[in-house]
């Protein structure tokens, strides 16, 4: 299956956070973090922040893989290039979580991994792929791995290395692109109400000159 690589335009992001609500439907997290009900606007919210994000931080790119047959996006990436020290220590933005999420349990999951990212990579320059997720009917047909070759060659082409946060079922994905196990973070989430143990692998690619 031919895939083609480009930018996502803000119109896009319509089809971006519908493949992005069906990657995470069977994320064993998914009912512990967004719980629901959601509002009959969650959908265009999340468009809009999306929009947002990028227009307010010059690091962040959206890329996509397209289904030539189809000419439709298959998957989406959301990705930062940290190129010097300062745009590394940027704190990150505050979160906030609105109607269907557990407050709780998000800031738990998404606080604890910002805290080690920041342990972890400080203020080193480098890539983070924040999100990828694919079209679940059309997984394993080739487009996440393209989408990490478009990154991967631009992070080279910097000589910065990638940090990534895993999900369970793309970790395999990501040994095979190169990447590592740099720690495998340990979340008690039984104060919410559910798992006492939840690993997320948090991985990274070294730069060339590593």
């Amino acid at each position: 299956m031919p895939i083609l690589i480009h930018p996502v335009s803000d119109t896009e992001l319509h089809r971006a956070t519908t493949i992005e609500t069906a990657a995470y439907a069977s994320n064993a997290l998914n009912p512990i973090l967004f719980p629901g009900p959601f509002p009959p606007d969650s959908h265009q919210q999340r468009v809009d922040q999306l929009i947002s994000l990028r227009r307010d931080d010059p690091t962040a790119t959206y890329t996509q893989a397209i289904d030539t047959a189809s000419g439709r996006m298959i998957a989406f990436a959301k990705w930062h290039i940290y190129s010097t020290p300062e745009e590394s220590r940027v704190p990150s933005r505050k979160m906030e979580f609105g109607t269907g999420t557990n407050a709780e349990a998000c800031n738990l999951f998404f606080g604890s991994m910002a805290k080690r990212k920041e342990g972890i990579v400080g203020s080193r320059p480098h890539v983070y792929l924040h999100m990828l997720h694919t079209d679940p009917a059309h997984q394993r047909h080739g487009a996440g791995s393209a989408l990490m070759a478009h990154i991967k060659q631009k992070a080279d082409a910097l000589d910065l290395p990638i940090y990534l946060e895993s999900s369970a079922d793309a970790h395999g994905l990501y040994l095979q692109q190169g990447f590592k196990d740099v720690e495998i973070l340990i979340l008690d989430f039984s104060g919410v109400g559910a798992v006492e143990r939840y690993e997320q692998p948090l991985m990274m690619r070294g730069a060339v000159g590593d």
